[in-house]
C-alpha cells in the first residue's frame, strides 16, 4: 500500500516530496518511479539498522540515533 500511495501521489502530482519512514527494500522500485517523476524522496531510518539500498536510491537519508529516541521518550515522560 505504501508503494502504491507513493507512486499515485507522484503520478497525480499531489506531492513534491515524500518522506519514507520504512526500511523495507521492497520499496526501492517505487522510490525509483517516484524520482523519475521528479518527486524528491527522503529515507527516514534508524542509525542502528540503516537500509543501504534505500539510502542509495533516495535523494536524501536522515538517520535517527537511539540516543535521540531515548531523549525524546525522557522528555515525554517528564511532561506527564
Amino acid at each position: 500500500k505504501v508503494a502504491v500511495d507513493m507512486v499515485s501521489l507522484a503520478c497525480d502530482k499531489k506531492a513534491t516530496e515524500i518522506i519514507l519512514g520504512s526500511s523495507d527494500s521492497d520499496l526501492q522500485p517505487a522510490v525509483t518511479e517516484v524520482r523519475e517523476r521528479r518527486v524528491t524522496c527522503v529515507y527516514l531510518g534508524f542509525e542502528a539498522l540503516p537500509n543501504k539500498g534505500l539510502s542509495y536510491t533516495t535523494n536524501r537519508t536522515i538517520l535517527i540515533r537511539n540516543s535521540e529516541v531515548l531523549e525524546y521518550k525522557k522528555a515525554q515522560n517528564s511532561l506527564l
